[in-house]
C-alpha cells in the first residue's frame, strides 16, 4: 500500500513525497527505539538496491533524483557514517523544520506509537534441564 502526505506531494512532488513518507517512518522508528543517533539526529539507510525492493515502482533512477530532490528542497539530509571508505551508501535524516513538522502531526504520533517490535508467538525458549545430544556426522 502506498501511503504519502497530500501537502508534501503539492510541495516535493509525488515520488518525492511516497519516498519521504517512507522515510520519516523509518527516522521517526529509529528515534523511538534511539536507533542510529550520529551528530544529534536519527538517521536511516539502504543500500541503492535495497532502495528499490522497497519501492519496486520506480526505478533506480527515479528514486535517487527524487533522494536528490527532497534533499534540495530542505527535507532532508544526508551523511554518511559507513565503516568502510569503499561503502558509499548515503544515511538521511530530517531537516530540522521536517522533523518539528512530524513531531507535531498527529498522524505521526499515531503510526509510531502504534508500531512495536514483532513478536515471535511460536518461540519457544531453550529447556536448561535437558541433555545435550551430539550426533557424529560420520
Amino acid at each position: 500500500m502506498l501511503a504519502f502526505n497530500e501537502s508534501q506531494a503539492i510541495k516535493y512532488g509525488l515520488k518525492e513525497a511516497i519516498i519521504l513518507h517512507k522515510v520519516i517512518f523509518y527516522i521517526l522508528l529509529n528515534r523511538k527505539e534511539d536507533r542510529n543517533l550520529r551528530n544529534g539526529r536519527h538517521w536511516t539507510f539502504n543500500p541503492r538496491d535495497k532502495w528499490r525492493e522497497i519501492f519496486p515502482m520506480f526505478s533506480k533512477h527515479q528514486i535517487w533524483r527524487s533522494f536528490k530532490s527532497l534533499e534540495e528542497q530542505g527535507a532532508l539530509v544526508t551523511d554518511s557514517f559507513n565503516r568502510m571508505a569503499y561503502d558509499k551508501t548515503t544515511w538521511y535524516s530530517l531537516s530540522d523544520a521536517m522533523l518539528k513538522e512530524c513531531l507535531a502531526d498527529e498522524y505521526w504520533k499515531k503510526a509510531i506509537y502504534k508500531s512495536v517490535k514483532p513478536i515471535y508467538k511460536n518461540a519457544k525458549p531453550i529447556p536448561l534441564n535437558k541433555k545435550i545430544i551430539q550426533v557424529n556426522p560420520y
